[in-house]
């Protein structure tokens, strides 16, 4: 009587989980840019959606999927890789917490240090953890790694007892959700007729001022050259190692009836003449 008892608690909290009929869905901010990306979708939080439960998990899987449960707790619960992000069945991308009800519509702060606070509370991005690639395969967890580019997504929230480790409620799986589409390369139109007139004369200006800025480039090169030559044949001048100064001409005094100074006595002789005089003898009157 008490193994059917036990097995019978064990059971009814699984038994008593609730599909509820409510899909996750873009937020319909009209503020936030980026709400789809090429690789991520900014779901809106579902706000006075559950009473009971957790944590809240995030699911996704691509609408091209080969199954796709209506309800997860009758399912084995895979991993990113498992699935080749969600192209196989659906993984579990994140969990957060139950969010507070509230009636008050979003409203973005013009505080920055608000704004984040509020998307966490209100929004919540698919997509933005690329680190979680780097995680062993087959070890379960969250990986709410980039979405594959070009594949239309759809996501479901799934409440669960941690305590109990019991999915509690869950809602119905959201309409396909695209990402944005990246063009292929290859189809890029690149021939000139293609592009606009604006464009053309832009781009033709922006060669011109390339040409203008090379050949001064060049003429600035040449300059630079040419004084380098230029100092380099001044340094290279012999200079003289000794100076000659100008003889005076004696004939040409001469000539003109001058008288040649008298050749001044050198710097040894007057020294003589002094020695001379000092050492002659002195008469008294």
């Amino acid at each position: 009587m008490k193994i059917a008892l036990l097995l019978l608690s064990v059971w009814l909290p699984s038994a008593s989980s609730e599909l509820l009929d409510v899909k996750p869905e873009v937020s319909s901010v009209a503020l936030l840019q980026g709400q789809r990306t090429p690789t991520t979708v900014t779901l809106a939080k579902p706000i006075c959606v559950f009473s009971s439960g957790d944590v809240v998990e995030v699911f996704g899987v691509q609408t091209t999927a080969d199954s796709l449960p209506n309800e997860i707790r009758n399912m084995s619960i895979l991993t990113y890789q498992q699935t080749r992000g969600g192209a196989s069945g659906p993984y579990r991308a994140a969990s957060f917490g139950i969010p507070i009800c509230t009636s008050l519509p979003f409203v973005l702060s013009r505080d920055p240090a608000m704004i984040r606070e509020q998307i966490g509370q209100y929004l919540f991005r698919v997509g933005d953890d690329v680190q979680c690639l780097n995680q062993v395969p087959f070890v379960s967890g969250n990986c709410n790694a980039p979405l594959q580019a070009n594949v239309p997504y759809r996501f479901k929230y799934v409440v669960r007892n941690t305590s109990t480790d019991t999915i509690i409620n869950e809602t119905l799986w959201s309409d396909p959700i695209p990402v944005l589409r990246v063009a292929d390369f290859s189809v890029i139109d690149t021939w000139p007729g293609a592009r606009t007139g604006g464009m053309v004369v832009i781009t033709t200006i922006l060669v011109i001022l390339l040409f203008l800025l090379l050949c001064g480039f060049v003429a600035l090169l040449a300059y630079a050259c040419c004084l380098k030559e230029e100092t380099l044949a001044v340094d290279q001048q012999p200079v003289p190692r000794t100076y000659i100064t100008h003889q005076k001409n004696i004939g040409f005094a001469d000539q003109k009836g001058l008288k040649p100074a008298a050749p001044q006595p050198t710097e040894q002789a007057h020294y003589q003449e002094i020695e001379a005089a000092s050492d002659a003898p002195v008469y008294g009157h």
